[in-house]
């Protein structure tokens, strides 16, 4: 299972912030098989398995574990594409931050996590991509922020920001996020938040223009239409299934209900693309499965709980039914130790 992809504009901010420590973006692009040539592609979408190789291959090279808080730090409204003009061009930071929630698709789209905007806070969301591993966590330092640096930019102030909230625990460079928010910051919180002061949320946007926002509004509604009509409605399923595949499992009533839909409907809908909700969640199961196992050291009862299952052992089933081998085996065989 693919689990996203984003726009070009997302790597090239990452090799700016790696070439900030000296590394040589060609070289890096050339370590996980990407060329300057798709940089400089407008159409050009990165799957994120891509990016998360890319982050930690910068990391490895400059020897900095913050580099996600830089390149968020460095981020541009340009950067985000269609949804960045639409937040420079919006009445509030509110509506900015709105607008950047609502059309993140058009820049990037990810199966295990999705911004948010929680106007009763206030705050910007990240719904979770956990677990987290030295791919990933450079992706939530990142969008952190770069929330807070856009902000300051849209508004022309500072001190925006009350708290920050962060999914994992600390991690050595924990200090660092101090140096960068200036507030107090905590782990290990139930989701990824950047919690603004409720007056910051007021706030006038600097270059509001209603007419022009106008415009871009429309642009980005009919691009993220054609966006729709693009992908299989598989593919619109997963990507509401991802980020709530997270210690439990959705059911089929309560995704129909997010689809937008009767529950039938539903079921008429991935038959008519030769799959089912119940085949499709245990695709989702299986390639996140395969993924947790390969690339972290989780035993095998906090992948049973990440992926929903009632018990290790029937996680340790449906592995066995999925390839063949039990998870243990499976370790072994890739060559990853076991810890169970």
């Amino acid at each position: 299972m693919k689990i996203g992809d984003i726009a070009a504009p997302t790597v090239l901010l990452l090799l700016r912030a790696a070439e900030h420590y000296g590394a040589d973006a060609d070289l890096l692009l050339a370590r996980v098989g990407l060329t300057p040539a798709q940089m400089r592609d407008p159409d050009c979408r990165i799957g994120l398995t891509e990016l998360m190789k890319l982050g930690q291959a910068a990391i490895s090279h400059t020897r900095e574990p913050a580099l996600g808080l830089r390149m968020g730090g460095m981020s541009r409204l340009t950067d985000f594409g269609l949804p960045g003009l639409l937040a420079m061009t919006s009445p509030t930071l509110a509506d900015a931050f709105e607008v950047l929630a609502r059309f993140e698709p058009l820049a990037s789209r990810c199966y295990r996590g999705q911004s948010t905007w929680a106007p009763q806070l206030p705050a910007m969301v990240f719904i979770s991509i956990a677990p987290y591993n030295d791919y990933n966590m450079f992706v939530v330092d990142s969008l952190l922020a770069s929330w807070q640096a856009l902000a300051e930019a849209l508004t022309g102030e500072t001190d925006l920001v009350q708290e920050v909230h962060i999914e994992f625990p600390a991690p050595a460079y924990q200090n660092r996020y101090q140096d960068v928010f200036r507030v107090p910051v905590s782990f290990g919180r139930p989701e990824n938040r950047l919690l603004l002061r409720p007056e910051a949320a007021r706030l006038p946007v600097r270059e509001a223009h209603p007419l022009v926002h106008q415009q871009l509004l429309a642009l980005a509604q009919d691009r993220l239409r054609r966006q729709a009509v693009a992908e299989s409605f598989s593919g619109r399923v997963q990507l509401i299934l991802g980020p709530r595949l997270h210690g439990q499992t959705p059911s089929l009533e309560e995704t129909a209900a997010l689809v937008g839909m009767p529950d039938w409907t539903l079921r008429r809908k991935l038959k008519e693309e030769g799959t089912s909700f119940q085949a499709l969640l245990d695709n989702m199961r299986k390639e996140l499965a395969l993924g947790y196992m390969r690339d972290t050291q989780m035993n095998f009862g906090e992948i049973a709980y990440v992926l929903g299952f009632s018990t290790p052992g029937a996680f340790q089933r449906a592995f066995k039914r999925w390839t063949g081998e039990t998870p243990g085996d499976y370790r072994r065989r890739i060559g990853l130790s076991m810890h169970r």
